[in-house]
């Protein structure tokens, strides 16, 4: 049956029953398995990735491409830095001629609504601002001058052009790192594009992002969070509002008691429907967001619920089509995002690509006929995509390979498996080793990506955090990489949430058991050599590869970069928190069992596989403010594990630096190498 869902969720009751109303939709409801990607094929080349070609690649950066149409044949984008081009850079191409024209540095590019002008970012993370230029011009003015820069999109800043092309709403916060006595609050301001002129429409003590402009011109949609650990509250919130531009009034659309972090809140192109995405079978937290609409007229909204339009199926980035009568997303199902749409009606939904490409951005033109797509695939070559609204005419316009044609790649396959006490078959990538040969055994490491509850595999690697083609580097040494995804991140449905995690207080268990399903099944096939493994996890994929200490004994070697090894020391030190209660059923103090269970620190005694920690400053942005790792390295050196401490006391929670990330690399392949076998058999 389904679950009728309120606007605002004051409680949240974690009992079997919900879990039973979760997964027992009717048929209607139901999504077929998606079908796994093709295999990306070996190349040959007469050099390899090696760790000094890594090291000149562009760092680590929170930002992604972006994509849409000028008009019906004409596309503008914004591409990340290559080793040969530092800065991001904007461009036009006509789909038709293939004719590019370059506008410069610039990211984020989104054009006006009369096809007359660009608005972008330009700038690193304390410079950026925003700007605009005419789209027959590359010269450009600047029109914000925000103290600091504007910070990384969208989550310190975002902007919306006004459906007249007059005027820019621009929202700009200064970057938190919690706890703080004061939050920076989120100014919204209107640009005037001709004079330059900026009013201030609001400031919030809150969070703000996917800011967009209704049709009729007066008001503005947004998305407001106020996160309980960085606003020193216990209670965690969210909204869907709107404010009207000439008389300030905010208007409530939708409210969360829970971290509702991603509800990319979109209108519909009559302006009364809102989409958004929300975990509408664990509201006090984004485990696997759903499509739910809400009116945008108040007092339905206040009186209505929530109009759910998808179960079991973890959805990004919601776009309406022009006619209002489906809303694409794209489908978080493993190390790809693929591309789906969902009637609006009936909730059904339907695949439209399956290319084994992480899709970054996508627009849909405007006259609904084409899409466009970047991504980035785990070869690290970037493509811009066309195809026809329904995924078919699939041409690609631009391919950025991710290393020179002399650069030997290996294969790697997309694979799934089965989780003895899972429901879903679980999802991950195989890297093969460079001139893999069938029938032989090769040494194994396992990448445990980071992010915590429902994030997913983002291709970028567990050591610069930037890149696929670090993998590349460990084939070309002769070992086989797995990365594997696994329950908590949401992209299997809700049970990791209901059961694991809120029932059963063991995530982390769960998650090993997906990790491990999955290694014994390379070894079943007949790839890896199972006395020869090693895991290598970054974040929360540290906190899981420190619990692999604890719970296995199988693996030869572990790197553990910058994660924490227990949760009962922080959380019993920090702010009480409703969403780690209900998580772990109750305070630290009244339940310690719960916060133990998964705690490397407490379980440690018995461990005996080589960990190398690497660490970061947390006033920087560490992760382990609480020196919980340094705790459970002592309590290792005192059983005479073969450990090793390093610290980059200069670095945050990711190693930017260049002598750092050398010092990091040639650590890590000496710890990996110097524990492993990397002979075949």
């Amino acid at each position: 049956m389904k679950t009728k869902l309120f606007i605002k969720f004051y409680f949240i009751t974690c009992t079997l029953a919900n879990f039973t109303r979760a997964t027992s939709m009717d048929n209607a409801h139901q999504v077929s398995e998606q079908p796994l990607t093709n295999p990306l094929a070996a190349k040959p080349g007469k050099h390899i990735i090696t760790p000094d070609w890594l090291l000149k690649l562009p760092k680590f950066s929170l930002e992604h491409p972006a994509i849409s149409w000028l008009d019906n044949s004409n596309l503008i984008y914004s591409i990340p830095p290559t080793e040969s081009i530092k800065k991001w850079q904007m461009e036009i191409i006509n789909i038709t001629t293939g004719k590019h024209k370059l506008l410069g540095d610039g990211s984020i590019p989104k054009l006006s609504p009369d096809g007359k002008w660009i608005a972008f970012s330009r700038g690193d993370e304390k410079t950026n601002q925003l700007w605009v230029m005419e789209i027959n011009s590359t010269k450009a003015k600047q029109l914000s001058n925000i103290k600091g820069g504007l910070g990384v999109y969208p989550y310190s800043y975002d902007f919306a052009w006004s459906p007249g092309s007059k005027q820019i709403a621009l929202k700009h916060q200064q970057m938190m790192r919690a706890p703080i006595k004061n939050p920076p609050k989120s100014v919204i301001d209107i640009i005037d594009i001709t004079s330059g002129v900026s009013k201030q429409l609001v400031s919030l003590e809150a969070e703000v992002r996917n800011l967009s402009w209704f049709p009729n011109g007066k008001e503005l949609l947004f998305m407001k969070q106020r996160a309980g650990f960085l606003y020193n509250n216990y209670n965690d919130y969210d909204w869907v509002q709107s404010i009207n531009i000439d008389n300030r009034e905010i208007k409530t659309l939708a409210e969360f008691d829970g971290l509702q972090q991603s509800l990319q809140p979109t209108i519909s192109p009559d302006g009364k429907l809102v989409a958004f995405m929300y975990d509408a079978d664990n509201p006090i937290f984004n485990f696997m967001p759903s499509l739910g609409l809400v009116s945008t007229n108040p007092a339905i909204s206040k009186t209505s619920p929530i109009k759910r339009l998808t179960y079991e199926i973890k959805l990004d980035s919601p776009q309406w089509s022009p006619d209002g009568q489906q809303i694409y997303v794209l489908r978080v199902h493993g190390a790809y995002k693929q591309i789906y749409t969902i009637d609006v009606k009936t909730g059904a939904a339907k695949q439209k690509t399956n290319a084994p490409l992480n899709i970054e951005n996508y627009s849909l033109s405007p006259n609904g006929s084409q899409l466009a797509l970047v991504g980035q695939d785990a070869q690290a070559t970037r493509i811009v995509r066309i195809t026809s609204s329904t995924g078919q005419n699939v041409r690609d316009i631009i391919t950025i390979p991710g290393v020179p044609k002399d650069i030997a790649l290996s294969e790697i396959r997309e694979i799934d498996w089965k989780t003895p006490d899972y429901p879903v078959r679980i999802r991950g990538l195989l890297f093969l080793p460079l001139n893999y040969e069938s029938g032989q055994r090769y040494p194994l490491i396992i990448d445990i990506h980071g992010g915590g509850s429902g994030a997913h595999i983002n291709l970028k690697g567990g050591l610069f955090v930037s890149t696929p083609l670090e993998w590349q580097m460990w084939t070309a040494k002769g070992y086989a990489v797995f990365v594997p995804e696994f329950r908590s991140s949401g992209s299997f449905g809700s049970i990791a949430a209901t059961r694991d995690a809120v029932k059963e207080h063991n995530i982390l268990g769960g998650d090993l058991k997906d990790i491990e399903a999955g290694v014994d099944t390379l070894i079943t096939q007949g790839i890896v050599n199972e006395k020869n493994m090693a895991i290598i996890g970054h974040s929360a994929g540290a906190v899981r590869v420190n619990w692999a200490a604890v719970a296995t004994h199988r693996y030869r070697a572990i790197i553990s970069k910058d994660g924490w090894a227990d949760d009962y020391i922080p959380i019993l030190n920090w702010l009480p928190s409703k969403r780690t209660d209900t998580l772990y059923g109750g305070s630290p103090k009244d339940v310690p069992q719960n916060y133990l269970k998964n705690s490397a620190l407490y379980h440690s005694a018995g461990v005996t596989t080589p960990i190398l920690f690497l660490m970061n400053n947390p006033k920087l942005g560490g992760v382990d403010a609480y020196n919980t790792v340094n705790i459970f390295y002592q309590m290792l050196k005192a059983q005479k594990v073969d450990t090793q401490y390093v610290k980059y006391q200069d670095e945050g929670h990711v190693v930017q630096k260049p002598k750092n990330l050398k010092d990091l690399l040639e650590r890590s392949i000496k710890w990996i190498d110097s524990h492993m076998k990397t002979n075949k058999n």
